[in-house]
């Protein structure tokens, strides 16, 4: 099992999120088409929960933006439920494959003006794990 988490402030966000160019760099055209029927500040805080979301799952493949990962390498759209749901594509992809994961589930969770997400990823693989967190 691989875990990564993220917490964002909403409001330093927003500043970001605002600005188109960093929007097209950031999210698909789903995320963003999602975020649009919304209002405006809900939009925003749901585009803070799916960057959280994005870098809670860089962390689960081990890597950072730009060490082999887009950010669109990472797609986040919501279920008929609204649960938040990631596709991986590109080198998210691979590295995925590599990994031997089988699963990813994500959770996320606005509390006032901050985000914090969580992902899991299930290893299917043998002998994935650190050695050094092997029991003898």
């Amino acid at each position: 099992m691989r875990i990564g988490v993220d917490l964002l402030s909403v409001q330093r966000f927003s500043r970001i999120a605002r600005h188109d160019r960093y929007r097209s760099l950031v999210f698909t055209e789903d995320e963003l088409a999602q975020a649009c029927t919304l209002g405006p500040e809900r939009s925003v805080e749901r585009l803070a929960g799916r960057f959280c979301v994005k870098e809670a799952t860089c962390k689960v493949l081990g890597r950072g933006f730009w060490q082999g990962i887009r950010w669109r390498d990472i797609g986040v759209l919501g279920d008929s439920w609204g649960r938040p749901v990631v596709t991986l594509r590109g080198n998210a992809r691979r590295l995925a494959d590599e990994l031997g994961l089988s699963d990813l589930a994500v959770t996320l969770t606005h509390q006032a003006e901050l985000v914090v997400a969580v992902a899991v990823g299930v290893v299917d693989k043998q002998g994935e794990c650190d050695p050094r967190c092997r029991r003898p």
